[in-house]
This record gives C-alpha cells, sequence and structure tokens, in this order.
C-alpha cells in the first residue's frame, strides 16, 4: 500500500490476557479495515483489498493452501493485530520461486508486544519460497531485521529526485518550515531552485537514434509478453518477479483504475517492445505533507549497447512540469541500471530506514542471493506499488 509498513504505536495498558494467532479469513476485512484506519495511512475498500489474492494470476494453484495474512484475536473476538501476504511469482535459474509480500503489518497500542508474532509467522510461512518487505517503516525495520536480510544491490535508505514543479514545490518547502508568509517567497525560492539546478547538473543525453517513445495505453498487450520472454533469455541467473501481460494488469490494477500509473515505452524500428519505464502517483510522503510526487517503480530494457532510460525518462519528466506534479522520485540509489537517475537527478534525499528486506526458505538459495549481481531489484518487488 502507499502507507509503510506500520510498526504498533507505543504500548498504553497491558491487555488481559494475550491475543490468540490465526490464520485471517476473507470474511475479517471488516476488522482489519477498521484497525488499519486507525493506524495507517489510507485503506482500501473490500473488493480492492481482496482483489490481491482474488484476482491474481497465482491464486487457482495456491488458493487451497496459501494464508492470506494472520490476525490477532482479544477474548472477545475481536481483531487487535493483522499483516497480510500476497503470493508473486519468481524466476530464478530456471527455477519458479512463490514469494509471499509483506502487507500492512498493524496492531492496536495494547498488543504492540505480540506484533512481532506477526512478522514471524510471515518470515517462517512454508508455503513461500521467498519472503520480501519493501515498505517496513524505522519502527518496524528492527523487526524486520530479526527475521530477514538486507538487500545486498544498492542503498535502499536513499532517493535521488528531480523537482518538476518549482514554484509547488517551493511553497510547499516553505509552509513545511512554517515560514511567514511562504506564498509570497515562493516565487523567489522556485527561481533559486530552478537556476541551481540549471548549472549543477548536466542536461540528460541526447536519444539513441531508431526508437519511438511513447506512453503507454492499458492494459498490458502482447508487447510484455513477448518483451518478458526475451528478458528472462537475456537473465537466467537473475532473481527476477514475473512481468507478462497477466501478471503487470494485476499487479497495477489498482494505480491504472485510479489514473495514478504512467509507462512510458521504447518501440524500434520493426515495432518491437525494446525498453519500458513505469511510473506511479505517490503523495502520501511522510513528513511532506502536500508535496505531490511521481516514482519511478521499474525500468526494463532489452538493449546492451544503449542506455534508454534518459529517453524514457524525459517524457514523464515534461508530463510531470505540465501536470505541476512537484518531483520526480526514484527510491533506491546505487543500482547499476539506474545509475543515470543517480547520476542526473540534481537532488539525493536519505530515507528514515533502510526499505529492502528478504528471505528466502531454502538455505541454497538464501545463501546465493548474497551476491549482488544475481538482483536486479527495483520497487516492482514487495508491495511498494500494489496501490
Amino acid at each position: 500500500m502507499t502507507a509503510d509498513i506500520q510498526a504498533p504505536t507505543a504500548k498504553t495498558s497491558s491487555p488481559l490476557s494475550p491475543p490468540r494467532l490465526r490464520p485471517a479469513r476473507f470474511e475479517d476485512y471488516p476488522q482489519i479495515e477498521r484497525l488499519e484506519a486507525a493506524h495507517l495511512a489510507s485503506t482500501l475498500p473490500a473488493e480492492e483489498w481482496s482483489h490481491f489474492w482474488l484476482d491474481n494470476p497465482l491464486w487457482p494453484r495456491l488458493s487451497a493452501d496459501w494464508p492470506i495474512g494472520w490476525v490477532l484475536e482479544d477474548d472477545s473476538g475481536q481483531v487487535v493485530g493483522s499483516m497480510c501476504s500476497v503470493p508473486t511469482l519468481y524466476r530464478f535459474r530456471g527455477r519458479e520461486l512463490v514469494c509471499a509480500n509483506a502487507r500492512a503489518w498493524v496492531s492496536h497500542p495494547h498488543y504492540r508486544g505480540y506484533a512481532p508474532w506477526l512478522m514471524e509467522e510471515f518470515f517462517t510461512q512454508p508455503g513461500a519460497d521467498l519472503c520480501i518487505s519493501t515498505t517496513a517503516n524505522a519502527s518496524a525495520e528492527p523487526i524486520c531485521r530479526t527475521f530477514a536480510t538486507r538487500i545486498p544491490l544498492g542503498q535502499w535508505d536513499r532517493a535521488s529526485f528531480w523537482i518538476t514543479s518549482y514554484l509547488g514545490f517551493a511553497n510547499t518547502a516553505l509552509r513545511m518550515k512554517k515560514i511567514p508568509a511562504a506564498p509570497l517567497l515562493a516565487p523567489a525560492a522556485a527561481a533559486a531552485l530552478f537556476l541551481r539546478n540549471r548549472f549543477a547538473k548536466p542536461k540528460l543525453p541526447d536519444d539513441p537514434s531508431g526508437y519511438n517513445i511513447t506512453f503507454a495505453s492499458y492494459p498490458f498487450d502482447a508487447r510484455f509478453d513477448a518483451f518478458w520472454t526475451e528478458l528472462l533469455a537475456l537473465h537466467p541467473d537473475t532473481l527476477l518477479a514475473v512481468r507478462d501481460s497477466a501478471n503487470l494488469n494485476w499487479h497495477y490494477a489498482l494505480p491504472i483504475r485510479h489514473g495514478k500509473l504512467w509507462t512510458t515505452t521504447a518501440i524500434d524500428a520493426h515495432g518491437s517492445l525494446r525498453a519500458y519505464c513505469i511510473f506511479k502517483r505517490e503523495d502520501q510522503l511522510p513528513g511532506y505533507q502536500g508535496l505531490t510526487r511521481m516514482r519511478l517503480i521499474d525500468y526494463q530494457t532489452l538493449e546492451t549497447a544503449a542506455d534508454l532510460l534518459p529517453a524514457l525518462l524525459k517524457p514523464a519528466l515534461a508530463r510531470c512540469a505540465k501536470e505541476k506534479i512537484h518531483v520526480l522520485e526514484n527510491m533506491g540509489h546505487g543500482v547499476p541500471k539506474m545509475r543515470c537517475f543517480d547520476h542526473y537527478a540534481p537532488h539525493h534525499r536519505p530515507l528514515l530506514n533502510w526499505k529492502f528486506y528478504y528471505k528466502a526458505t531454502d538455505p541454497k538459495i538464501d545463501a546465493e542471493l548474497c551476491n549482488p549481481a544475481l538482483w536486479d531489484p527495483s520497487n516492482f518487488d514487495g508491495d511498494a506499488s500494489f496501490d
């Protein structure tokens, strides 16, 4: 979800007795929704929440055994804690791996001491080959560290960004700092930021010839199936989340429905898809009230001789400016194929904590994944772009 996974707030009193842990059921949703509404930044209507499982391409083969999550129940049968587990499919060295993706870890304050029980259940679930968490917040991260490992590639406590609406960004920044007369000062601050960025960083390089760069329409079509087949053949030893059209349409269904997703594509002279970038609107940035943002979710390319990322970024940057979106951001720093973004983006910021944790249930695979060369991480992994 758009909000980070939340650790429960400070304990205020002791419960009369320990809660009972059990697998979550779809009929628990009204109670789970009330709990999330009290402690998370946003919730989903029931049909969108259940979409993560019922519309999932994996669900027909997993539904009999896969837990949708777990809840903590008090003596009266009230849900006082919950955590969801959403399955996705990965490929690695010729194998299919079923991945559990953590979503919305939350608890009533009185039961804070029992909340790690939910996290332990998630990371030790027997039906998953891989468990991933990519949205834990600063207070939840220590619990993630207990059960899982930091991804070895990239810096998942840093982000890079462009300012794409200088006036809006300056006005928001001044208001956040409680500067008096922020609207009056914002134009001058915006002009200063613009001039600084104009000369601080070089412009993105010219586009390579032979490609038509355009925004894609939805749903994702057969071109993405052909792209996925070729991508998998190019990187057989890389851990890759499946990106065929069925999985893309399911994964991004809610952002598409709410008009929050952009996809830029590079099409060659033969009409073949050679690269794409996916961006998602995410305005609920903790500590940055009023800031509007597009986040780069995923960049995939079949080209080895040319980096198509700059060409795919330009129309997104221009559209952000046209629609007065304040920033375009990429979370995670130092991933090799994102080097262009890190280099040319004028601004960088620290995140409050490390975001990306994983655990493989097979000790051999877990040991192999300590090698950064076997990863291709992005915000497509985990639940960071589900809604």
